[in-house]
């Protein structure tokens, strides 16, 4: 027998036990479930307890399947079917365990329309219902928000407009600490103007149309950091942005 011969047979050999290590491979049974979870950041309002906790509703106990049983795209569908689950990515291991990293939802906002519906918003706009015995600490958005959230998964510019500008304005907050840190609530008032409340100090920043939204943001930041530091922020009931070029300071 020749070289190049016994090279093809040994190749063959080598493929032919590959196909049958992988049929036994798909008849065991899972081995274990390890779920982790991914929170960029967030507060913690899912864990992974129940992520088992909605597998097991849904499936029963894994170590009952075999692996050829196993659909990791249906079980990735599922569970990024589930609220604040952002995203799933599920797959076996070469052991037969099944590993599940499980990204969380990034709340950014919380938004009360005027009949009290509440959700959070993500990063991506995506709405999140609210809830039981668990709160994110972000900033509050309500007041004349008519806008209607039940069966909706995204917000957008044409369906909830108020509550998009909102999102937007709380993104470009985001992109600066100091602000972000400073600002608890935001109220949309029936003049179509928006009113920030700060966390600290017993005055209202008084944002506005929605407009300029930068050269606001600008403005309030140069308060905090030179006018704020020079004469306090006690002295002041109102602080007023729309004006341009100025910040106008109502004193007690």
């Amino acid at each position: 027998m020749n070289k190049k011969v016994r090279f093809v047979l040994i190749i063959i050999g080598i493929i032919l036990l590959i196909i049958v290590a992988n049929i036994a491979m798909k008849n065991l049974s899972i081995s274990k479930v390890e779920v982790e979870m991914i929170y960029k950041g967030s507060d913690k309002l899912i864990v992974k307890e129940q992520v088992y906790s909605l597998l097991n509703k849904k499936y029963g106990a894994f170590t009952n399947y075999k692996i050829k049983e196993i659909d990791t795209k249906e079980i990735e569908a599922f569970l990024e079917s589930k609220n604040f689950i952002y995203s799933a990515d599920v797959y076996l291991n070469l052991l037969g365990g099944l590993e599940i990293t499980i990204t969380q939802n990034n709340p950014i906002l919380r938004i009360i329309n005027n009949k009290g519906e509440q959700r959070y918003i993500d990063e991506q706009g995506n709405i999140c219902n609210m809830l039981k015995n668990k709160s994110a600490n972000v900033p509050i958005a309500n007041g004349e928000i008519k806008e209607i959230f039940k069966g909706l998964q995204k917000i957008d510019s044409l369906q909830t407009p108020i509550t998009y500008n909102i999102y937007t304005l709380v993104t470009k907050l985001r992109e600066d600490a100091l602000l972000y840190n400073q600002i608890d609530q935001i109220y949309y008032n029936k003049n179509t103007t928006y009113d920030l409340i700060p966390k600290i100090g017993d005055y209202v920043i008084r944002f506005g149309k929605y407009e300029n939204i930068d050269d606001k943001l600008l403005k309030l930041n140069n308060l905090y950091k030179e006018g704020f530091l020079e004469f306090g922020w006690d002295n002041y009931s109102e602080v007023k942005l729309e004006f341009e070029g100025q910040v106008v300071c109502v004193r007690k």
